[in-house]
C-alpha cells in the first residue's frame, strides 16, 4: 500500500462497508447452498485483509510511540 494513511476515516468507513457487502454476499451465497467455496474463499480474504490492517496500525502506533518518546 502506498503511503495509505491509517488514521484516515473516509478510507476505514470505505473498507467496512466493502467488508460489510462482501460478507452479506457470503451469508446470501450460503443460505442459498451454492457456490461454498466462493463464499469461504471471500470469507478468509475479508478476514485475512482485517488481519493485515490491524498489525500495519499497530507498527504504526508503535513508530509513532518511539518517535514522541525520542
Amino acid at each position: 500500500m502506498a503511503n495509505m494513511q491509517m488514521r484516515d476515516p473516509r478510507g476505514w468507513v470505505f473498507y467496512y462497508l466493502i467488508c460489510f457487502v462482501a460478507l452479506l454476499w457470503v451469508g446470501f451465497l450460503t443460505a442459498q447452498g451454492v457456490m461454498i467455496f466462493v463464499s469461504l474463499f471471500l470469507t478468509l480474504i475479508v478476514l485475512g485483509f482485517s488481519a493485515i490492517l490491524c498489525v500495519m496500525l499497530i507498527l504504526e502506533l508503535k513508530k509513532d510511540e518511539k518517535k514522541s518518546s525520542g
